[in-house]
């Protein structure tokens, strides 16, 4: 991430600060850990794998698709050009961790003036295709920016699906950021990322449809639910099919989601006609999100969001930002708060929001119990003083119930957490009143 440096300079809050931390200091007793891997750095590159039935026999193609955003590249000055380069590897790993195969690609990126390579909306794209026995893996994706030597990296299951097994099947689906047609030659710019503005006004989907059968058509049906299953989008549509493989596309003409994470779901029925009676049904989904873009990829929920202010805002900031009317005031008093905090107004992204929320993530992933872990007593000191220096585990003592103790040394802090009920549910065991009461 940018502006890494920033976080040497100590930014009060009301009494908080949040500081991150990257040393260890030896600790003689019990089990003693550095939590190297606390604060990693999400992945500065999307990525995307979509699988097709391949011309080979008994293989399955996968289409590997790279985006690296300019501002994640570091160029150099090259006669009247801007020079950037980086390095892709890919792992492709059978469960558990056996390597299938790797590959290695190296790209050169062009741009013709400086401001290209500091701009958001330019990327670099690319793809990259491999045959492969139809399984469940494990992609290992890297990217390496070969001039400041920066490491990025992303893992991702992707279950490769044996596409001549069945009668009738569906490739993975494609989301597609912009469809030209030129005659009968279509061009598409793949959506890589997943995610959608709420402000879309719509988006097309590609898939194949592989057809064994003598059917000449197939109903389609796409829907959109949420993660509590509720359909939130239908559209149904008659596609004429040829044998052996028929390309599609489906538009979901207006978006209007909330943000938050999504299921797409493809559903094609055969057309009975004069030589078959008998329909053949089958199905493919993939999942998306609603993102804003002026807000952390992590926020799915602005309501909840502001809730998660409680380590950071007052009381009644925390409450003018509430009573906004509608989400989309909300979302502006929101942002106004954090610009506020932006320790570098001059660039586009908020380090300093983008890092709470990623603590937030964290907590969550890694502190839940009966609580969100952003709730639990270890998700609030992680979230306010970042990883730790140092960690005592102490799972085993005799006579003593599991306990951990924290250490920020240059804070001059330790926290106790004490597991009461042998069950994983750490608690605080000594809160100071600096800790709880903070200042409103």
């Amino acid at each position: 991430m940018r502006h890494r440096a920033m976080w040497g300079v100590w930014r009060k809050w009301g009494g908080i600060m949040l500081i991150l931390f990257w040393m260890a200091v030896p600790r003689a007793g019990a089990q003693v850990e550095m939590r190297r891997a606390m604060e990693k750095e999400p992945p500065t590159f999307f990525f995307d794998a979509i699988a097709y039935s391949s011309d080979r026999e008994k293989k399955s193609r996968v289409d590997i698709y790279v985006q690296v955003p300019y501002q994640e590249i570091r160029f150099v000055k090259e006669g009247d050009q801007y020079i950037g380069r980086y390095e892709v590897v890919l792992g492709v790993y059978a469960v558990p961790d056996q390597l299938v195969m790797d590959h290695t690609w190296k790209v050169e990126v062009r741009a013709d003036d400086f401001a290209q390579t500091t701009s958001p909306r330019f990327y670099s794209l690319r793809q990259r295709s491999i045959d492969i026995d139809p399984g469940q893996y494990i992609m290992h994706l890297q990217v390496r920016d070969v001039e400041s030597g920066k490491i990025s990296d992303v893992r991702r299951s992707l279950l490769v699906t044996d596409f001549r097994k069945d009668a009738l099947s569906l490739s993975d689906v494609m989301l597609v950021n912009r469809l030209s047609t030129d005659g009968e030659v279509r061009s598409i710019i793949p959506n890589i990322s997943g995610q959608l503005s709420p402000h879309a006004e719509g988006f097309f989907v590609f898939f194949e449809i592989y057809n064994r059968t003598n059917a000449d058509s197939v109903d389609l049906t796409l829907r959109i639910r949420n993660l509590k299953n509720e359909e939130r989008f239908r559209t149904v549509q008659r596609e004429a099919i040829r044998k052996a493989k028929t390309q599609a596309f489906l538009k979901v003409d207006s978006l209007k989601l909330p943000l938050g994470s999504y299921v797409l779901t493809i559903d094609a029925v055969s057309v009975p006609n004069e030589e078959i009676t008998e329909t053949v049904r089958t199905q493919t989904s993939r999942t998306f999100a609603v993102r804003s873009s002026d807000l952390p990829a992590v926020i799915v929920d602005i309501n909840k969001a502001i809730d998660q202010l409680i380590y950071i805002a007052r009381d009644s900031e925390i409450q003018y930002i509430r009573d906004g009317e509608g989400e989309d005031e909300r979302r502006r008093r929101f942002l106004e708060f954090w610009a506020r905090r932006d320790p570098d107004p001059q660039t586009q992204r908020n380090e300093l929001m983008e890092e709470y929320y990623q603590r937030v993530e964290y907590a969550n992933k890694n502190f839940t119990h009966y609580l969100e872990g952003w709730r639990t007593d270890m998700g609030m000191v992680y979230i306010r003083f970042g990883s730790p220096e140092n960690i005592e585990r102490h799972p085993f003592d005799y006579n003593a119930k599991p306990y951990e103790v924290w250490y920020y040394y240059q804070l001059n802090r330790q926290f106790v957490f004490v597991d009461e009920t042998g069950f994983g549910d750490y608690r605080l065991r000594y809160p100071t009143t600096d800790l709880w009461g903070r200042i409103r």
